[in-house]
């Protein structure tokens, strides 16, 4: 499963380490899986995003002695339109010039924990509603589906089978395994069950060793020789132990 990349750039370091506790704590409550970089100066992760573009949310300080938190905004507006930008700090005569940067919320220092959490889940909140599709080609023709319909994927010799919410069934001819290096690093989890069957997360209802049960009533079964992976992945998504 994807991590959720963040972003915070405040050149008080002491103040970037409360806001990178705060996000730690947050996403073990809410067992969210994040990847956090710290940078103390707007132009270093101006440099960073330039070369790579890979943050979900970004944390920016305004006043920063290299390069201030809206000039670097500029410069990540530039590159990526959707990421969403939280601006904090201890001064607020700058709402106007923010604007220009459609920053997602704004934050006032000293950080209140409840509110910042707020703001936090709202903008996971919107994350998450971004849509996600699986495309294939079938009869000439390339389809599109949203990856939060597919309930799981279906492999029965050289055709897979997408089962989705609302019981209609697509193919198309493939592989799983391509189908699951392909989609390891997106939002929304699956887990390879069987050599048959690539289950979306969401959908799942119960789990034991040998099956899962679906939220529809669908019964699975887990393949011997990936009983214990499935059950240590299962786990981690949901931010447990695995006790054997």
């Amino acid at each position: 499963m994807k991590s959720l990349k963040i972003a915070i750039c405040d050149d008080d370091r002491i103040q970037a380490s409360i806001i990178e506790k705060l996000i730690e704590k947050i996403a073990v409550t809410k067992f969210i899986n994040v990847d956090i970089s710290v940078f103390y100066d707007g132009m270093t992760l101006k440099d960073y995003y330039r070369c790579h573009n890979s943050f979900d949310i970004v944390y920016l300080d305004i006043e920063m002695t290299r390069m201030d938190g809206i000039k670097t905004a500029q410069h990540i507006r530039a590159i990526n339109s959707d990421v969403i930008i939280i601006f904090i700090s201890g001064y607020e005569n700058y709402f106007l010039q923010l604007f220009e940067v459609e920053p997602f919320r704004f934050i006032k220092k000293p950080i209140d924990p409840p509110k910042f959490e707020e703001v936090f889940c709202k903008a996971y909140e919107r994350i998450m509603q971004q849509p996600i599709y699986f495309t294939y080609k079938y009869k000439k023709m390339i389809h599109k589906i949203l990856l939060r319909d597919i309930l799981f994927f279906e492999s029965k010799g050289r055709i897979v089978n997408i089962i989705l919410n609302t019981g209609d069934k697509k193919e198309f001819y493939g592989k799983l395994d391509n189908i699951e290096k392909n989609l390891c690093n997106t939002r929304i989890p699956f887990l390879r069950i069987h050599q048959s069957y690539y289950v979306n997360f969401i959908y799942i209802k119960d789990m034991s060793f040998s099956k899962i049960v679906l939220n529809n009533g669908m019964i699975l079964s887990i393949s011997e020789e990936r009983q214990k992976f499935v059950r240590e992945t299962f786990l981690g998504i949901l931010g447990a132990e695995y006790n054997g």
